[in-house]
């Protein structure tokens, strides 16, 4: 990763969990704000998760466009409550793996990763980190970074914890527990099969550290566009 941070012209390609614009909440705040400062040296592919509200490709893509040389996005997949449960009870692995599972989306990244050689693959978000596989396979000479939004294992045991002490809640808890136990070990393989790992804050790195040592994360705050909000000073 860090051999990276000096480099340019990179061919870049960003995945994310729904597109960065309108960038109006945290993921799609800081995925805009990543690709804004990557386009200003490097080549920006996108793929992107879109609503199926989103039939104004135009308007939704806004300044994307022009930030980055390809944009890409299949219609955000839609899980039942009983397929849900069912992956719960039978599957490993924790529910956010599931959250984004799209064979459109896998289908989509093969078909990139085939068309172009890519020096980057930056997976925004632990929901993503199951196409790390993919990309290993079809693009072995990728470097790969996976930008760990929360430390996600330390959220769950935190909600664990909170709710283990009211009773009334005690069915949250098991499933938190369970989630905390699940999140653990997946969150730890992401880290380690990715080249680098960048996360939002200085605790979220202690914690990626103590989970999964030698992964050294690198931290790149959140950041918001000052001169957006000038209009609002009295």
């Amino acid at each position: 990763m860090s051999a990276l941070r000096n480099i340019r012209g990179l061919k870049i390609l960003l995945l994310t969990p729904q597109l960065p614009y309108p960038s109006e909440q945290g993921t799609s705040l800081r995925n805009f704000h990543i690709i804004r400062g990557l386009a200003q040296e490097h080549e920006i592919h996108l793929l992107s998760f879109a609503e199926p509200s989103d039939d104004d490709a135009e308007v939704q893509l806004g300044p994307l466009d022009k930030l980055c040389t390809q944009i890409r996005t299949v219609p955000a997949p839609r899980r039942t409550f009983a397929q849900r449960a069912w992956r719960l009870l039978t599957d490993p692995r924790p529910d956010m793996a599931h959250r984004l599972q799209s064979n459109a989306f896998e289908d989509a990244l093969g078909e990139i990763l085939h068309g172009e050689d890519y020096d980057v693959v930056q997976v925004e978000g632990i929901e993503l980190a199951g196409t790390i596989p993919l990309i290993r396979r079809i693009s072995p000479g990728s470097k790969i970074v996976f930008d760990e939004h929360n430390a996600e294992a330390e959220l769950q045991r935190r909600m664990y914890m909170t709710d283990r002490a009211q009773p009334r809640r005690w069915v949250g808890a098991i499933y938190s527990f369970v989630q905390w136990r699940r999140l653990r070990k997946f969150e730890r393989w992401a880290c380690r099969s990715a080249d680098g790992v960048s996360v939002v804050s200085q605790a979220d790195r202690n914690h990626l550290q103590a989970l999964a040592p030698g992964s050294d994360p690198i931290v790149i705050p959140n950041c918001i566009d000052v001169q957006a909000y000038q209009s609002l000073r009295s």
